[in-house]
């Protein structure tokens, strides 16, 4: 196995042959290792060095180092025998030169002697998947060349680790399994170690009938010296032995019913994948098509035509059969992109520079550049008076630890379009003296340049502009000056909710920078005046409080001019004050009121962050999603509140038929791989419009499946009727039934009805920080029939 991954991740020759070759001698040459100095934050003792050597280790896919016998040495000390590592399937970025906090640090010390022979030319640092808890890798080479030679690798290594195909990666998982349940490193499984494999994947099978299922398995019994006797399992063998305790008697079925008729004894043919592709998963593929996918997923020798195991395979990994498609999750829809601005959901994020509480949380560049990655369109930049002249973000009144304005925007500009092309809002809350103001213009000006959107309003627009004709754009938001302002001014108008707002921390009329007013165009913050305020401009944008948007939306006459307002203006909706452990507000109620930005603790691991990962999973990511026309249209007859008063010729209900079919590898509590076998089942809500997620129907489970997570068996079927299917979501959250104490959430899938693709799929669970699961999944099977 570790021989095939390392073919697989090393470059072909003939693969783009000069890069190709580069890096495969750069990977050649790290196998080796080179000395790099790694950096730490030691708090009092400041910034500390430790040289170490690194070096990479292929045929198990590690990053390994040789660590100090004194962790306080610096620069000059040696190692001593023994190693540690980090693993490559944890890294999910590398970046070079100056881009962490630390690293931020540096640039300012860059004067001490200690960081003399640091500088950007020769930084790099690993930055890893979250759900790792590893926190990032400052690493410094002894030049650029070696600096290089590690960023390319590296960067190659991820990107072909995370193009592997599911199937590759399930095979890895397997290989995996088999090396954890080697526990003598025989480079067999006896039977015992089978055993204790089947009790740490969740699945309890008497012991008869497990002999049995290795027994079946253990085909190469003719060799007794070089396999104990014929009595263990071989690599092969045991993936054989997986797939016989993984049984799909439900996908059996569907096999069986689509080659009843064929004349090709247990195989399907490319004819009758094309019926049931048609007939059943809603797709309409050529037969060249379907001869392809035959050709690509059938492990025979003949592949002209499925077996069950092929068919199998097809079902499992490949990435049409999931919820939701892979041209939702990939591609963007460039003719939904050309309305204005107040006809879109907008992924945004609060106080996004922080990564913990409100209170005595840190602040941190990484915060800002998680949230981008993860698509955020609008982030939010607290900005203070800062020390020599330099303004500062962090929440003031609090002990949250401060950063530099400019090092945000500077991670910014980075990061900005690295997962959508499409503008972004930097939402400025403005605490600063003039001074600073200006230097804030300054920096903004300076570091982005053409990114930073100037141009005017002209006199004849009545829309705001699309997100297409603003793509690479940064828009600013804040306060602006009246037109006929030459100078800085007092600003009279407060846009934050009084009722939101700590009383000692209102300030009186506060002086805006010109320099700063001038880069305000499109999102000109404003305190909002009421409904049907004849002043009100298209690009007058107001914030709202949790409190008070909850009062707007529960009375039905404010909530239908709420969504009025929100047809041709920008609305910000953001968390109460209370909410001083970074708690979330619920984000579904202001989305149906149409509102666009509706502001999350990103860093929060929580289900209001699920469901907002799953309203901007579509769209190719780009974290802007068309609102449905009774959002954009302001003389559409609409409520938020219930009744929603649609005309039904119009806007049609939907009956949605969900199948619970079965599960594959459902986790442990927590993750855990030790501890009783768990008694799984699924909850199946609908979340959206008051309309249908008050009706009690639209609330089911399935029951409980006892001792067995690894592939329970359900098939229980559920109807829904969804009266407001355009702002509704299906969300499915598999749990552990506990007969004595509280039942315990193993995973989740969430994913906007609009989004859901017919038939029988696949939906890999998550956890609330967004980690898959993988291999953990539903195979589900939906229809849907409209009804007006």
């Amino acid at each position: 196995m570790n021989k095939e991954m390392e073919k697989l991740l090393t470059p072909k020759e003939d693969d783009a042959l000069v890069r190709s070759h580069s890096v495969k001698e750069r990977i050649d040459l790290l196998k080796k290792g080179t000395q790099l100095y790694k950096v730490r934050d030691k708090g009092v003792r400041g910034l500390q060095l430790y040289k170490r050597k690194y070096w990479l280790d292929m045929e198990n896919l590690l990053i390994h180092f040789s660590p100090h016998k004194d962790p306080s040495s610096t620069l000059g000390c040696t190692a001593f025998a023994g190693s540690d590592s980090y693993s490559l399937k944890d890294i999910c970025e590398v970046r070079d030169g100056y881009q962490t906090d630390i690293f931020n640090k540096i640039s300012e010390k860059g004067a001490m002697p200690k960081f003399s022979n640091i500088n950007n030319d020769t930084s790099f640092s690993l930055i890893f998947d979250k759900e790792s808890n590893i926190h990032e890798l400052d690493l410094v080479a002894e030049d650029k060349e070696t600096r290089d030679t590690w960023v390319d690798a590296i960067k190659h290594l991820i990107v072909t680790l995370k193009s592997l195909s599911h199937q590759k990666e399930y095979e890895l998982y397997l290989k995996n399994q088999f090396r954890k349940a080697d526990s003598n490193n025989s480079g067999y499984l006896d039977f015992e170690e089978a055993k204790d494999l089947c009790k740490s994947l969740n699945i309890k099978l008497e012991k008869e009938d497990l002999r049995n299922l290795f027994n079946e398995a253990n085909t190469e019994k003719s060799d007794p010296a070089s396999k104990e006797k014929g009595e263990v399992l071989n690599e092969d063998e045991f993936v054989s032995f997986y797939y016989k305790l993984m049984r799909r008697p439900e996908i059996d079925e569907i096999f069986r019913r689509y080659t009843k008729n064929s004349n090709q004894s247990n195989r399907m043919t490319p004819e009758a994948l094309l019926d049931f592709l048609k007939e059943e998963q809603k797709d309409d593929l050529a037969i060249e098509e379907c001869k392809e996918i035959v050709k690509n997923f059938e492990s025979s020798a003949d592949k002209t035509s499925f077996t069950k195991e092929g068919f199998t395979h097809f079902l499992m990994f490949n990435d049409w059969q999931e919820l939701l498609s892979p041209i939702s999750r990939k591609q963007v829809k460039a003719d939904q992109m050309v309305h204005p601005l107040s006809h879109y959901w907008i992924a945004s994020s609060h106080n996004t520079y922080l990564s913990g509480n409100q209170l005595t949380g840190e602040s941190s560049i990484d915060a800002y550049i998680n949230a981008l990655k993860w698509g955020c369109r609008c982030v939010e930049l607290d900005c203070w008076d800062g020390d020599e002249g330099d303004p500062i973000i962090y929440h003031g009144h609090t002990l949250t630890s401060k950063i530099l304005f400019k090092d945000v925007v500077e991670a910014c500009k980075k990061y900005a379009f690295e997962k959508s092309d499409f503008p972004l809002i930097f939402s400025i809350e403005n605490h600063c003296s003039l001074e600073q103001q200006d230097r804030m213009a300054e920096h903004l000006v300076s570091i982005l340049g053409d990114m930073l959107y100037t141009e005017l309003i002209q006199d004849d627009e009545k829309n705001m502009p699309s997100p297409m004709s603003l793509r690479g754009k940064i828009l600013v938001k804040a306060k602006r000056l009246p037109p006929s302002a030459t100078g800085d001014d007092d600003d009279n108008e407060d846009e934050s909710d009084d009722d939101e707002r700590d009383e000692s921390k209102k300030k009186k009329d506060k002086k805006i920078s010109k320099k700063l007013s001038d880069l305000v165009n499109y999102i000109h913050a404003v305190h909002f005046p009421g409904f049907n305020n004849n002043d009100a401009k298209f690009f007058h944008m107001s914030s709202f409080g949790e409190s008070k948007t909850k009062k707007i939306i529960a009375d039905p006459e404010t909530a239908r001019d709420f969504v009025k307002y929100n047809t041709k203006q920008l609305s910000r909706i953001y968390p109460g004050a209370k909410r001083q452990d970074s708690s979330n507000l619920k984000i579904v109620e202001p989305w149906c009121a149409g509102c666009q930005i509706v502001a999350l603790n990103y860093q929060t691991d929580d289900r209001q962050n699920h469901l907002n990962r799953a309203m901007f999973a579509a769209n190719g990511g780009s974290g802007y999603i068309l609102k449905p026309k009774f959002l954009r249209d302001s003389i559409t007859a609409y409520s938020p509140t219930s009744p929603s008063g649609l005309n039904r010729s119009e806007f049609p209900s939907l009956i949605l038929s969900v199948d619970i079919l079965s599960g594959q590898h459902i986790p442990r509590p927590h993750g855990v791989d030790e501890g009783e076998v768990i008694d799984p089942y699924v909850e199946v809500k609908i979340r959206g419009h008051p309309d249908d997620y008050n009706e009690p129907d639209n609330h089911k489970e399935t029951e409980s499946v006892h001792n067995n997570g690894f592939n329970p068996t359900w098939k229980q079927s559920f109807v829904f009727t969804i009266k407001v299917p355009e702002v509704a979501f299906l969300e499915f959250k598999v749990k552990d039934h506990s007969h004595s104490g509280k039942d315990q959430h193993l995973g989740s899938y969430a994913i906007r009805i609009k989004d859901t693709q017919e038939g029988y799929r696949r939906a890999y669970l998550l956890d609330y920080s967004g980690k898959e699961l993988k291999p953990a999944s539903l195979f589900v099977k939906i229809n849907k029939r409209w009804i007006k």
